[in-house]
């Protein structure tokens, strides 16, 4: 994380734990890989103020999915990773080590403004095609097509405009 920018040393009044949970998968209880990297947040969450932005309601996006005949979705890989942090709030989320401490310059899972400003970002950046043949849920992305009749999305332009082009990684 260190070496690919998404954290940097730090000095700082703030701090979190990390925890490693246990990932489910057959690695070796001495893997590095076997282990899920976390921060406990939840001491930050209780004071953090954030913006409110509505998260969607499955039900609702279900009832109101454009094109229904074939649906195929995208998952945004590390879909909060992909939001920076503002330079006035990094330092909140610093997080202690044996190695030394850090703070985090992208978005991590965790935090209590994480899932609602994803959306909101997701939403903006979508926007010309949402409810036309786009569906989002949270780092899902849901493109929908009549039938597997010629190419599989509506219209290709608004496909490769709106998808090929985001500095979205899916």
């Amino acid at each position: 994380m260190l070496r690919d920018g998404t954290i940097c040393p730090i000095n700082s009044p703030y701090t979190s734990p990390v925890v490693l949970t246990r990932k489910k998968n057959d690695l070796p209880p001495d893997s590095p890989e076997a282990y899920r990297f976390a921060i406990d947040y939840r001491k930050l969450n209780v004071i953090t103020k954030y913006p409110r932005y509505p998260l969607p309601v499955i039900d609702d996006l279900l009832t109101n999915i454009p094109h229904i005949g074939v649906m195929s979705t995208i998952d945004l890989r590390s879909g909060y990773f992909q939001l920076a942090i503002s330079s006035k709030d990094i330092k909140k989320t610093a997080f202690i080590t044996r190695n030394g401490t850090f703070v985090l310059l992208r978005m991590p899972f965790g935090l209590s403004g994480a899932a609602p400003n994803s959306q909101k970002a997701i939403n903006i950046i979508l926007k010309p095609v949402i409810r036309r043949f786009v569906l989002v849920y949270m780092d899902d992305v849901i493109i929908t097509s009549p039938s597997f009749k010629g190419t599989h999305y509506p219209k290709n332009d608004d496909f490769n405009e709106f998808f090929y082009s985001l500095i979205l990684v899916v």
